[in-house]
């Protein structure tokens, strides 16, 4: 028992601030269940929260009686209006029912940002939310918003001024006109990140993006048409002289259009096609970012690949600056037919990372008309197989024609120790042009294909 009560004096003996500062670092749930430890504690987590999150409170509405969800209500409304607690850093709420009509999350996120919060995330799926608070747009603190907000029409003020704003997340907006989001865009003058998902704009199929400062750009399209049967013909002006990172994916849209894109210096491209105007569209993206250093491709055509890929060399198809490509088919079946003609594209190439874990029966490296990166600046080749088939004849394709080839890593599904002994001594004796080259044998864990984010 005394030993008891000299663990409950040593924490009391701490001050507010100590206390506070640990408090900091447990959830808010956790952080709120110290309230009834002893008077002294009663208010003390106030102080001491500078990050709410209350999406778990709100999750599941249907299984709480109305009382409950009232009481919680008049919780977080206490907590936020408490002249105590001065400063706030992040709030996210996730709100899942709207039995006032969306009044307590407003007022809520006019409180967070009277105190000057950093951070703000609201995702309210249930509800047609079609105007948050004209201060979320003005706001002097703000350093990233991510909005998802399933509503039919979502209006941005005239006025948009958020000037520290850096990353800007829109997941399954719909914008009520086509000014709203070039609007909410040219009122963010220092935007570094922009990410958009599944987002639409009435009254236009045009999405201009045109940012100053933008240097990383997120565009995730995976559904053929929006929630009133509208078809996905996207027109994309892009107008970024700062961008250096670029991603992709989904749906191929109508045309594409790249403005002052000379910085961009990596480009990651996630394409599903569904006839043959989609996949002359794709080629249409890539030529737009034909400068990038550093590519990742993947192809999720079933039947036909990029008309890029099969098009003859000339000058509007080669990627001058590229050094770095990894290509990806997982879901087609022609993939051999089309890589050295890739290949060809890309003189400068250094660095290739080739999945080949679902090249069909027939691939077969081209012989009569090799890339010409093969021969002068191709150093690293990074192979991924299932099994051993069509392994050696690829690998000795490359050792035939890389003639400054320095390393060849080789990833191979269910490679056992008796299994990686046998390739390791079949490669060895393979000839090859460079002796400098050395080779790695590694085991290839089965993966799903993610979609750059």
């Amino acid at each position: 028992m005394a030993k008891r009560a000299k663990h409950k004096c040593l924490l009391d003996s701490l001050p507010d601030s100590i206390l506070c500062h640990i408090l900091s670092f447990l959830p808010t749930r956790d952080a709120v269940r110290t309230s009834i430890l002893s008077p002294r504690w009663r208010y003390l987590f106030t102080s001491s929260l500078s990050r709410l999150d209350f999406s778990d409170g709100l999750r599941y509405p249907l299984v709480h009686s109305r009382e409950h969800m009232n009481n919680f209500k008049k919780f977080v409304d206490r907590l936020l209006f408490d002249p105590k607690h001065l400063r706030l850093d992040y709030f996210r709420v996730n709100d899942m029912w709207a039995s006032d009509g969306f009044l307590s999350v407003y007022n809520w996120l006019c409180a967070a940002l009277w105190r000057g919060v950093k951070e703000i995330s609201v995702d309210l799926n249930h509800g047609d939310l079609r105007m948050l608070p004209t201060l979320l747009f003005v706001s002097p603190s703000l350093v990233k918003l991510t909005l998802s907000i399933s509503s039919h029409g979502m209006k941005v003020p005239t006025n948009v001024f958020l000037p520290n704003l850096r990353t800007l997340h829109l997941l399954s907006m719909e914008f009520a006109d086509g000014c709203s989001f070039p609007r909410l865009i040219s009122g963010c003058p220092v935007l570094e990140c922009l990410l958009m998902r599944q987002c639409f704009l009435n009254g236009t199929n045009e999405i201009n993006i045109h940012s100053l400062s933008l240097k990383s750009l997120v565009l995730y399209f995976t559904t053929f048409r929006d929630e009133v049967g509208r078809d996905f013909d996207n027109v994309f002006v892009i107008n970024a002289p700062s961008l250096v990172c670029f991603k992709y994916a989904g749906r191929v849209g109508k045309r594409y259009t790249f403005r002052n894109i000379e910085c961009l210096e990596e480009a990651s491209i996630k394409l599903s096609h569904l006839d043959a105007a989609d996949r002359e569209r794709s080629a249409t993206l890539l030529r737009g970012i034909c400068n990038v250093q550093t590519l990742r491709l993947i192809d999720h055509d079933y039947d036909e690949p990029l008309p890029l890929l099969r098009m003859p060399l000339d000058s509007v198809l080669v990627f001058p600056n590229l050094f770095k490509l990894h290509l990806e088919n997982p879901l087609g079946h022609r993939k051999g037919k089309w890589i050295m003609e890739f290949l060809r594209c890309v003189p400068n190439l250094r660095l290739l990372y080739l999945d080949l874990a679902d090249a069909d029966k027939d691939f077969k490296p081209q012989l009569d008309d090799v890339p010409p990166c093969l021969f002068h600046r191709l150093e690293v080749i990074d192979l991924t197989f299932k099994g051993d088939t069509h392994m050696f004849e690829v690998v000795s394709y490359f050792l035939d024609h890389a003639l400054v080839l320095n390393k060849l890593v080789i990833w191979s599904t269910d490679l056992s120790l008796e299994a990686r002994s046998r390739i390791e001594e079949k490669l060895s004796s393979l000839p090859k042009k460079t002796k400098k080259c050395k080779f790695i044998v590694r085991e290839a864990y089965p993966r799903l294909t993610m979609l750059p984010v």
